[in-house]
């Protein structure tokens, strides 16, 4: 059997197919590189704060658990501007700070305790959620690149492959020499399509799996910062 670089017309290589397909062929390949790029830049940058996000969360986990100091606690956690956890104590301590501020004398009675409790889990609650809407950004991209990249490779196969029997019905040729370049050609967008689907579906399992666990500790965190709350500064303005 001749290889497919010895069949006339063929051209060398992927480029060489590449250059070998039709119009529709060479627009979904471009299309589909132009995704990959834009795919890599996402996933670099994710990566990037990903991993930012848990070094400064891990360290400031060890320094809450570590330091009572509430002042020197939030001088830490304002410093830190990647961490999920910090960005909580933050939060939650300026809602504790305005409510007991906000009651005579900065005094807080027991009977005040659980509205105050319940004050403050709610702004945890939602500073938690604005910050996975935000963890989970681009990831929609992901998973729409991950799921239509391949369907676009296949339908530029699929239209490579019509237009090869197309030109051979013309032509009247039906053996191998004929068909193979347009048959080769073709497949050059499937090959495409999943250079792009691959580590845009790889990406999108990680850093959904990574964004499940830091929604985890933030939920840990916040029942920790409640009972930090309520042995600090609520008892302290009793």
């Amino acid at each position: 059997m001749p290889s497919l670089s010895s069949v006339p017309g063929m051209g060398s290589g992927v480029v060489g197919l590449f250059l070998e397909s039709g119009w529709v062929g060479k627009g979904i390949v471009l299309i589909l590189m132009g995704f990959s790029v834009i795919t890599w830049a996402m996933i670099i940058l994710k990566y990037q704060y990903v991993r930012k996000a848990e070094s400064e969360s891990h360290a400031f986990l060890a320094a809450f658990r570590k330091t009572k100091n509430s002042g020197d606690l939030l001088k830490n956690a304002e410093a830190l501007k990647f961490s999920p956890l910090a960005l909580l104590f933050v939060e939650g301590y300026r809602e504790a700070e305005t409510i007991v501020k906000s009651h005579p004398d900065s005094k807080v009675t027991e009977e005040d305790r659980p509205v105050l409790a319940l004050e403050i889990e709610r702004a945890l609650k939602i500073t938690s959620q604005d910050e996975i809407v935000y963890l989970e950004r681009y990831l929609a991209f992901l998973g729409t690149t991950g799921t239509v990249a391949p369907l676009l490779g296949l339908f530029g196969t699929i239209w490579g492959i019509m237009d090869a029997f197309y030109g051979i019905g013309l032509k009247g040729a039906g053996d191998i020499g004929a068909l193979a370049p347009g048959l080769a050609a073709a497949l050059v967008t499937t090959i495409a399509g999943l250079f792009v689907a691959i580590p845009s579906v790889v990406a999108y399992n990680y850093f959904v799996e990574k964004i499940r666990d830091m929604a985890n500790r933030m939920d840990s965190f916040s029942m920790e910062f409640q009972s930090f709350m309520e042995r600090s500064l609520l008892r302290r303005k009793a």
